[in-house]
């Protein structure tokens, strides 16, 4: 019996987890996503927001508590169907998709945990490198090791690891925060020189919000995954709010301290490492030490999660029948060969960091498409696992995203909107939610004048 033992490898993969193997409660939800967020990417978002988009403080701020609320609410809604159904987020999204239509995003979701994971692996050993004097090779695979071990052993381990790190996580980045807010500038006017700061101070906040967003919405797609063992009986209700404040609390908080951090220092933080910034901000003593030290937990605490989630993605995508344990030690592998990155990783970070900003533009018409399902359905005891091969949601997701497309603003790709019109900032986000949303709505309407297996009349899903 798995249920609530921690050194054990989890033997469940992508099937539902039975009500003899539930424990937990939805507190347990708090220090799971507070962990996984509060580490160095988070804060990169928000030296982001004003290194490059060259935003005011105080317009990043706002952005970035507009964009967070946002997304973890969804997070937090999509967080209720692992007791409900039991099973991980991408096995929940048929219910939207279908079997074979869920196969692109199920895809998609593998490749940003696998990509999230090799950049912060990145920065993870990077801080491991200067706190401890070794070789960057070395130093990356004692980070590898230990993620790719938590992701093999599974839920319980990834639970009682993360909950564990909590206050040490928060005594570290209280340390850096002190540091920031007695040396920042908090009415540092926008800055007209910053690298993609051609739309304007009304272009910074929407660019500040769209981050803080589409950072959030990048965890929607494994919600369910850490909330499945939970008893089926668990408070909706409590299941939303541990896991939005949660996931807000470290997010707005670190956010606002990377936007902050590009006053309180002399340097260029556009193309900096994390490393670089610290380094600057606290010198070569033992409070940076401590606070690199607090770099390196946040990376093992947000990659073993990076990697659970992107090896259930990668069975359900690609159908194949092997234990997860296994698939997450074979997904850490290749984000082990990402991460080495050809013995160049300032150029592996850059490379992957803009890889990955362009790959989640996905995401938000996804959660809407999931979102719009689960309202009509109004939640529903539906079968995920039972589902037809094609529901609407995948043809509403591809309007969404395709309606996205021409407002995307990236470092790779600009479109024709986004190039006209500079000053509204990036509102592919928006855009494709919205779209994905109504033709959702729409296509879920038209179904119901017709008759739909997905609404009770389910037959059992063909062997394939």
């Amino acid at each position: 019996m798995y249920r609530d033992q921690v050194l054990e490898v989890e033997p469940t993969g992508i099937e539902a987890v039975g009500d003899e193997q539930r424990h937990g409660s939805p507190r347990d939800l708090f220090g799971v996503w507070f962990s996984a967020n509060a580490e160095i990417a988070t804060w990169m978002v928000g030296v982001f927001v004003t290194a490059l988009y060259g935003t005011d403080l105080r317009a990043a701020a706002i952005g970035i508590v507009l964009g967070n609320i946002a997304g973890f609410a969804l997070l937090g809604i999509l967080g209720t169907f692992g007791p409900r159904y039991g099973v991980p987020q991408m096995v929940a999204s048929r219910l939207a998709f279908g079997r074979l239509g869920n196969t692109a995003p199920a895809a998609l979701s593998f490749l940003a945990g696998i990509g999230w994971f090799a950049i912060n692996t990145v920065f993870g050993a990077y801080a491991l490198q200067t706190i401890a004097g070794i070789g960057y090779l070395l130093a990356l695979a004692i980070m590898l090791l230990l993620q790719i071990a938590l992701a093999v052993y599974g839920y319980n381990l990834i639970h009682a690891f993360e909950r564990a790190s909590v206050l040490l996580l928060a005594a570290g980045f209280v340390l850096l925060g002190a540091v920031t807010i007695a040396r920042a500038h908090w009415n540092a006017p926008f800055d007209s020189h910053a690298p993609f700061a051609f739309g304007g101070a009304a272009a910074g906040f929407i660019y500040a919000t769209a981050l803080a967003f589409s950072y959030a919405t990048g965890w929607v797609p494994c919600a369910s995954d850490y909330s499945r063992y939970l008893p089926r009986a668990s408070n909706p209700r409590a299941v939303w709010f541990y896991a939005f404040i949660g996931c807000a609390l470290p997010c707005i908080a670190l956010e606002i301290l990377g936007a902050a951090t590009v006053s309180a220092t002399r340097m260029n933080l556009a193309n900096a490492l994390p490393t670089e910034a610290i380094a600057q901000l606290l010198g070569s003593g033992i409070l940076a030490k401590l606070v690199l030290a607090t770099v390196v937990l946040g990376t093992l605490t947000a990659n073993c999660m990076n990697l659970y989630s992107g090896a259930l993605a990668a069975l359900v995508a690609f159908n194949v029948r092997v234990k997860r344990a296994l698939a997450a030690g074979a997904v850490g592998i290749i984000g082990a060969l990402l991460a080495s990155g050809g013995g160049h990783p300032r150029e592996t970070a850059e490379l992957y960091t803009n890889f990955l900003l362009l790959l989640s533009y996905w995401a938000s018409p996804w959660a809407a498409v999931v979102l719009i399902d689960w309202i009509l359905a109004r939640g529903g005891d539906r079968d995920p696992e039972r589902m037809p091969a094609w529901r609407p949601g995948f043809i509403a997701w591809l309007v969404g995203l395709a309606a996205s497309i021409p407002f995307w603003n990236q470092a790779w790709f600009t479109g024709p909107l986004a190039r006209a019109f500079p000053q509204f900032g990036d509102l592919s986000y928006y855009v494709g939610f919205a779209a994905g949303a109504l033709a959702m709505w729409a296509l879920s309407l038209r179904r119901d004048l017709e008759p739909d297996p997905a609404r009770g009349e389910l037959s059992p899903a063909p062997n394939d």
